[in-house]
């Protein structure tokens, strides 16, 4: 609150020397119509809220319909309270990273257990050196190493399985330390443009985002070293701009808007998997999906039934449990991790709520 405060002194201060009485609505004159403030600040903010969603992958027995309002419920919360979506970007973020860390260091105790890749690599190259009488090196290196998208890949629900038996399995975050031990994932089974090629990234929309952002912070910065008014809603967009960067920020290399998961082939069967890997399938039997098995289509009302009942950002039931077992066993965090992500969260959603305040 005392932040809240300082900027709510710090805005209040500067427009004092401009306030002016309510006004109707003004039409084009010597000075700025209504429509000519109200048509920016719209577009810059539908144009903010929009490309910093990026969605997971949806469940593959998921309707369009249900898809479709979900996408949209989520966006309608970007407009009413980005500084939400900038929280769940900041935890997503950090998630990533723990992940990441985590899965480096499966695969380095996984390739060191079974002389991975070097073994593989050495019966591969053996022939070419003897013939060309070279000392032992990696003619084709292997990466040895996850990515960030990588990982906000399987964050993001977009890494699966596909047994021989056609079941699908959607890998969660908390259990890729199994499967890279069981040597179902190597991180060199799917590459970083892999993810690009399935995202759905618009480099026309996010650089249209940036330029109206920009165009209208100078204009508006321009008006106060001008020592002209600033409308309230200029300053409402503002604040959209600061959480738009800062969630750009922690989803710089998430993939946007995947639609189907990247698969990763097996030659086992659903009931022949690893017994690690058995056991943790089986134990949540709603991540599995024939890949024959048909979308079950419904009526809208009930559609929109279950996307009301849906929660937001709340992870409940199974996945609860799931989580708070990682979060002890799999990803564990030091005590300052969570005092400076509240920090930070808090300070954004107390910013944003302090430049509405004037207005």
């Amino acid at each position: 609150m005392l932040i809240a405060w300082l900027v709510f002194l710090f805005v209040k201060g500067s427009l004092a020397s401009n306030s002016t009485a309510l006004v109707s609505w003004q039409l084009e004159g010597n000075g700025r119509s209504t429509w000519d403030i109200l048509w920016p600040c719209l577009t810059t903010i539908f144009a903010c809220t929009w490309t910093i969603l990026h969605f997971n992958v949806w469940p593959r027995n998921m309707s369009s319909r249900q898809v479709w309002l979900s996408q949209l419920r989520t966006g309608i919360i970007a407009i009413l309270a980005p500084e939400l979506i900038f929280w769940v970007a900041a935890q997503q973020g950090t998630t990533v990273k723990r992940l990441r860390k985590a899965c480096n260091a499966a695969q380095k105790e996984r390739d060191s257990a079974v002389a991975e890749p070097r073994l593989w690599l050495s019966k591969h190259t053996t022939p070419l050196e003897k013939a060309q009488d070279l000392p032992h090196i990696d003619l084709h290196p292997v990466n040895t190493e996850w990515s960030l998208p990588q990982c906000f890949c399987i964050v993001s629900n977009g890494l699966a399985i596909q047994t021989q038996d056609e079941w699908i399995y959607t890998v969660q975050f908390m259990e890729m330390k199994a499967f890279i031990q069981a040597g179902i994932f190597h991180c060199s089974d799917f590459r970083d443009q892999d993810i690009d090629d399935r995202a759905k990234a618009d480099p026309f929309a996010k650089g249209f985002a940036i330029l109206q952002s920009t165009w209208l912070l100078c204009n508006i910065i321009a008006r106060w070293a001008a020592n002209l008014p600033v409308s309230p809603i200029e300053l409402s967009t503002v604040a959209y701009v600061v959480c738009g960067v800062l969630v750009y920020a922690a989803h710089w290399h998430k993939p946007k808007n995947m639609s189907t998961p990247i698969k990763i082939y097996l030659r086992y069967t659903r009931a022949t998997l690893p017994a690690e890997v058995h056991r943790l399938t089986e134990s949540r039997p709603t991540g599995w999906v024939h890949l024959r098995a048909r979308v079950k289509h419904e009526g809208w009302l009930l559609v929109i039934w279950k996307t009301i009942k849906m929660p937001v950002f709340v992870v409940h039931g199974e996945r609860a449990l799931a989580a708070e077992e990682a979060a002890q066993n799999y990803l564990k965090v030091g005590p300052l991790e969570p005092i400076l992500f509240n920090f930070i969260c808090t300070f954004v959603a107390s910013l944003f709520c302090a430049i509405h305040i004037p207005a």
